[in-house]
């Protein structure tokens, strides 16, 4: 009698716990399969961290500017100033999905989808059904942001460097593209992982969830601002050894794939309310 008492006792705070502890409680089980996501996430990613770096390579210097007037400092300071913009854009740029190898993120949203719906599989049995299901519209996706990406970075170059109030705001308006077409990019490899619409109908959906759950995305933007670029500057701009073994650590195990959970959730939850439910309505 006590024993089943104590039983029901441990299960009505699990029934009662909302999304957000839901979340913690989750990704805290699955600890190590998101670890080895995140590691995974770096190695797969090789190829294009090196596209990435030639992307950075080419605005970094046209960024630069805005940071500091090189011709008024010492090299040194140009070189490290560069250096850290470099470094801070591929991990941006990567992280983001915005270039990023999409066969293998593919694998990677299948994961966090099976550890989102508590499906009891391995980690590799899961990234290889994602891999395998997902790769084509994953290549197509991955090419889609290599295009949009270099001509939104040039848009933001371009608006900022005119040194005006309306170039200041239609280039702050540009950023925030960037940021939105991040968030767009996660939910396009969750719906291709959980749905069987084509690529132009995901990313319909995609740009729909922005608008449909406005408010709710801007939360989720504040996420991808604060552990994409903020404290990645913040720790970067410390140029210590600390700070830095602290980013390298943080970004090679932990944040990259618990932002891309987190991310995963919050579109897996969109996609059941509006795409999986519409389907059945409309069967």
């Amino acid at each position: 009698m006590d024993q089943n008492k104590s039983e029901t006792d441990t299960e009505v705070p699990v029934k009662s716990r909302g999304p957000v502890a839901a979340f913690f409680l989750s990704g805290w089980e699955n600890i190590v399969r998101l670890m080895a996501s995140n590691a995974l996430f770096v190695v797969f990613n090789i190829p294009a961290i090196a596209i990435a770096a030639v992307v950075s390579l080419v605005f970094v210097p046209l960024f630069m500017p805005l940071f500091m007037d090189p011709v008024n400092e010492s090299d040194n300071a140009v070189l490290e100033l560069f250096l850290l913009l470099v470094f801070f854009s591929v991990n941006a740029l990567v992280s983001g999905t915005l270039i990023c190898m999409g066969p293998f993120q593919a694998g990677f949203a299948q994961v966090y989808k099976d550890i989102r719906n508590k499906n009891s599989v391995s980690f590799f049995t899961s990234f290889k059904s994602g891999l395998k299901t997902g790769w084509k519209k994953g290549l197509a996706a991955m090419f889609i942001g290599l295009l949009i990406t270099p001509v939104i970075l040039l848009a933001v170059c371009f608006y900022l460097r005119m040194n005006s109030p309306v170039g200041t705001v239609i280039g702050v308006f540009f950023i925030v593209l960037l940021v939105a077409f991040m968030m767009i990019q996660n939910f396009v490899y969750s719906l291709i992982v959980s749905t069987d619409l084509k690529l132009g109908k995901i990313y319909k959906n995609a740009i729909l969830f922005l608008f449909i759950r406005f408010v709710p995305c801007l939360g989720a933007a504040s996420v991808i601002l604060l552990f994409y670029f903020v404290i990645p500057f913040i720790l970067l701009i410390s140029t210590s050894y600390l700070t830095l073994g602290i980013f390298v650590f943080l970004y090679s195990f932990i944040v990259v794939s618990w932002v891309q959970y987190f991310l995963s959730c919050f579109s897996g939850n969109l996609i059941d309310r509006y795409v999986i439910s519409g389907q059945d309505d409309e069967s």
